[in-house]
Parts: C-alpha cells; sequence; structure tokens
C-alpha cells in the first residue's frame, strides 16, 4: 500500500465522518446505533480514499515527454543528414543506428562497408550524438509504455499495478527519466516480468531508424 502522510492519515477519519456520520435525515447516529451502522477505519478504508485522489495517469504528461524526445529525435536525423551529404552520399540512404555491446554507436544501412566505418568513426567522435542518442535509446520505449497504459487508463477506466508502481506521488520525481529508470529495474526483475509487464521482449537493442 502507497505510504501516507500525518495529515493525510488525520484527514480519513472525518472523511469518513463526513460519509457514514449521519443518518438520511442529517442529524447524528446515536452512539447505541447498531454495530452495522459503524464505520470502521480499515486498511481497506484507506486505501480507497487515497485511490480516489491518487490517479497516476493524470500526473503523467505524455504530450511533453514527447516533445522533449521529440527534439533529440530531430538532431539525430539532421545530424545524420548532415554527415551523409559531407561525404556525398545519397541522401535517402537507409541508416540503422543502435548500440554495440561496449556502448558505442554500430551504424548499418545500404551504404559501402568504408562509407559506414567513417560515419560510425565520426559520429562515436560526436559528444552531442552519442549524448542524444543515449537518452533517446534509455527513455523511448518507456515514452511507448507509458503512452499505451495512459490511453487505455484514460479510455476504459482501468488500472495497472506495474505501471503504478512506476509513478510517484510527488510529480518532481516523475520526470521522464526517473520513470525510465524504475521502468529498467522492473524489465530486470524477473518477478515483475512474469507478473505481466506489458512490454516484449526480443533481445534485440533499440536502434533509430533514418529514413525507413
Amino acid at each position: 500500500m502507497s505510504q501516507i502522510s500525518t495529515e493525510q492519515a488525520l484527514q480519513v477519519p472525518q472523511q469518513l465522518t463526513r460519509h457514514g456520520g449521519f443518518n438520511e435525515n442529517g442529524s447524528h447516529k446515536q452512539a447505541g446505533s447498531d454495530d452495522s451502522q459503524r464505520k470502521i477505519l480499515t486498511d481497506d478504508a484507506v486505501t480507497l480514499l487515497l485511490r480516489q485522489e491518487f490517479n497516476p495517469a493524470k500526473k503523467i504528461q505524455v504530450d511533453a515527454f514527447k516533445g522533449e524526445l521529440g527534439q533529440e529525435k530531430t538532431f539525430i536525423k539532421e545530424t545524420l543528414k548532415t554527415k551523409l551529404a559531407e561525404y556525398n552520399l545519397n541522401p535517402r540512404s537507409q541508416l540503422s543506428i543502435q548500440k554495440d555491446a561496449f556502448g558505442s554507436i554500430e551504424i548499418n544501412g545500404s551504404l559501402a562497408d568504408t562509407d559506414l566505418e567513417k560515419l560510425t568513426t565520426d559520429l562515436n567522435n560526436n559528444k552531442l550524438f552519442k549524448s542524444a542518442f543515449d537518452k533517446l535509446s534509455k527513455q523511448e520505449p518507456t515514452l511507448n509504455y507509458v503512452d499505451n497504459i495512459v490511453k487505455i487508463s484514460k479510455v476504459y477506466g482501468v488500472e495497472n499495478a506495474l505501471f503504478n508502481s512506476l509513478i510517484s506521488e510527488q510529480n518532481e520525481f516523475n520526470r521522464l527519466n526517473d520513470i525510465a529508470h524504475r521502468y529498467e529495474a522492473l524489465k530486470q526483475n524477473n518477478s515483475a516480468s512474469s507478473a505481466g509487464l506489458e512490454e516484449k521482449e526480443t533481445g534485440l537493442a533499440f536502434n533509430f531508424v533514418l529514413n525507413a
């Protein structure tokens, strides 16, 4: 169950009293009322009230996340196009960019091996490009997952326990980078995966495709 503050805990009995402490005619219930009419503070009651106030899906700014990563995608795309022009290569060449086992940029595509090698060397020496691709490769899978869950939540009103565990009640800890770290931890946790983490593990690394 989510941790609650002292202030929230103190408010729960008052909320329960407002909901169940009066008879239908508006008068106070007598102390000798039947036990079935009494409202008892339980963990379930606390959980129910907190859920009414905390909706994880409403705390996520998916459009803002898309805009943030959109800037990285644009930078990566423009850098690749500039490199193709620099070496007088076909601007419509399809390129696939990913990381190798050592974290270095790896490029594959419809170019000669010598051209791919030159592009790979240049981009691995470009700190801004590597930083942008590193951010995109870590955060876009998370964004795709979050976007899907938020859409389902808004349309059908259903909750996803694993998704909820990624979201903090404090908005300052709900940046895309924060959620991505928690999401990666869940993917690496076998018990979380067996519980239904909604991502198909293909064993393939994230890749960015130009001119797909």
